[in-house]
Formats: C-alpha cells, structure tokens, sequence
C-alpha cells in the first residue's frame, strides 16, 4: 500500500514573514517589525545581517505567590518596564533573565522570606524588572481569628496583600514601582507597580496585591490591582502573549477593546464564599481569591490560577481544598525592531 501523509496548516497573519536579524526566544513578525518573545531566560544576539537599531522591549518581572487561608493576601504582580533602547552594530549578545513566580506562602513568618517573592525579569543591565511581593498568610483559628495579628505583605515591584489582621497592620506591601499615570507609554526605570492592599476584620477578609496598573483591593472587594494591556507593536493576534481582560478600557489613552495582551495583574485576597467570581482575580491575569462556582456551589474554594509569563501575582485560598494558594507567574521579556 501507498505510505500515508500528514499537513499541519496554522495562520500566521498579515504581513508576518520577514527574515530575523537576531537570534533567541520565540521569533515572530507582525506589523513591519520583528518580535522576540523570551517565556525563558536566554540570549539576545545580533546575526550578521543586523544593522544598527533602536528595539522597543517590554519587560515584567515573576508574580508574587498568594497567601494561605481563606483571608490570606493576594501576590504582587512583577514591576512592568517598557521603552527602547539602542543595540549597536553586530556582534552584540545580550543576557536575557525571565524571572520566576514567588512560592505560596503557606506558613507564619515575619517577616516573609524571599521565597514568596517573584525574581526579577532583566533584559541585560541594567533593564531590570523586579518581582512582585508574596501575599500574607493569615494565622487563622476557623471560622474566624483570635487576637493573632496577620501577616505584612511583601514589598516587590507591586507589593503583596495584607492577610486579615487586628493589629492595625499599616497598607500592604510596598510596590517598588511608580503609579500608572494611566496612559501606555515608556516607563520609568523603576517601571510601574503599587502598593498590595490592607486586610481587616470588618468586612472580613484578606487584600488583594497590587498590579502595574492599579493597587491592590482592601477586604469590601479582595480584588487584585489592574494589569496593564502591552504597548501595540506586540498585540499580534496570531500570538498568544498575555492573558485575557478588560475590553472596555479608553482606547484614547493606549489601550484597545479586544480584551486581550494583559499583563502583571496582582493577585486576589481571600474571604468569604460565595461572593467571589474569577473577575476577582484582577483585571487581567492575576490568581483568583476564594470563590464559589455556579455549576458546584458546594466546592466553595475553587480559583483560578494566576496566568503563565504574565508576571501576575497568585490568588489567596484555604488550605487543603480546591482553593489551595496559587504560586505568582513567571513573567516575560519581549523585544521588537524594524523587519
């Protein structure tokens, strides 16, 4: 008999060939310009073929991991660095790092060691996008706690959320970065984060951590601080980088409606079902909190898991269930330059 055949057929878009005039990540075309993404560290190096450039880059450093129990606190996203910056005549070679989502806190500890932390995302020195600060866990005695005070959120890029706490705890963790002015645009060096937000008694619950466009929700929402849409040249919509959100967001100002390219949302806190919905989880990519799904109502803890190389912070949940914490995201390094 004859032998058999196999045709895999995929779209690459308009106007998405080109010759690379660089090596390292995942190498696309889109929009007159060539687009390396890096979901893992690696090297950016110039081929014989480069010519002198100015690339646009995108850098976001690993989420913070969320905390334990269902009035822990959400994980910080990674700080979200945009701008460009020259690379001159080859041979250049460039050290890429992505960095790492921070673990799940799951234990006591004051203060939290760096393992809750998200680590930095670099594209060589000193282009450098820290992580974002693990969220608290709350030392709980079920269903409510006694005097113990909560833990601190971590400070990061966008700081972690505060667990429950009656200790009249300051806000949660400390966001490195600078509040977003609200306009996509080049960043400053420190990028941009927020500060994680403030647990409390009344209402009961933990806080949200901050995101690169927005802080972290206090215990009347849990939601995380907002992420931020990438800049244009890379909304391919051949690709898959980035997570879903918003798409109803101003368009003047940067962003468009497709409700895709989100990143470096901060993770949510945790509280009570069922008045959770995975929305809680930020407004793009961030870990979802304690939530009740309408198709299981009886599974109370289920969540949603903060979105891969976003750079988004981990959601808050109790222990031993559906909803156990979630580790932040790793982050991602993209960079662009003229086809």
């Amino acid at each position: 008999g004859g032998s058999g055949i196999v045709i895999v057929r995929y779209k690459i878009g308009t106007s998405q060939t080109g010759t690379a005039k660089a090596t390292g990540g995942a190498i696309s075309f889109y929009g007159g310009k060539t687009i390396h993404t890096f979901t893992g560290s690696g090297t950016f190096a110039t081929a014989p073929n480069w010519s002198a450039a100015t690339v646009e880059y995108v850098v976001v450093g690993g989420g913070g991991g969320g905390g334990v129990n269902e009035f822990g606190g959400g994980g910080g996203a990674g700080a979200y660095r945009t701008g460009t910056t020259p690379i001159g005549a080859h041979p250049v070679s460039t050290t890429i790092q992505v960095g790492g989502g921070g673990a799940e806190n799951a234990n006591v500890q004051n203060p939290l060691p760096a393992v809750h932390q998200g680590t930095p995302s670099y594209f060589g020195s000193p282009i450098t996008s820290p992580g974002g600060g693990g969220g608290a866990r709350d030392d709980a005695a079920s269903p409510f706690p006694s005097s113990t005070p909560g833990e601190q959120g971590m400070p990061g890029g966008s700081g972690g959320g505060n667990a429950l706490d009656t200790s009249g705890l300051p806000s949660g963790g400390t966001g490195t970065g600078d509040p977003f002015p609200g306009t996509i645009g080049a960043t400053p060096t420190n990028g941009w984060g927020h500060d994680g937000g403030k647990g409390s008694r009344s209402p009961i619950g933990g806080a949200g951590g901050g995101g690169a466009g927005g802080a972290g929700g206090a215990p009347a929402t849990r939601v995380g601080g907002a992420g931020i849409q990438l800049p244009t040249t890379f909304r391919d919509p051949a690709q898959t980088i980035g997570a879903s959100g918003p798409t109803s967001a101003p368009t003047p100002n940067g962003f468009d409606t497709s409700g895709k390219y989100w990143v470096a949302g901060g993770g949510a806190g945790g509280g009570p079902a069922p008045t959770y919905s995975p929305a809680d989880g930020s407004a793009s990519s961030g870990g979802g909190g304690y939530w009740s799904t309408p198709s299981n109502p009886t599974r109370p803890n289920e969540m949603i898991a903060a979105v891969q190389n976003t750079g988004s912070g981990g959601g808050s949940g109790g222990p031993g269930s559906v909803g156990d914490p979630q580790a932040g995201a790793s982050g991602i390094v993209l960079i662009a330059y003229p086809t």
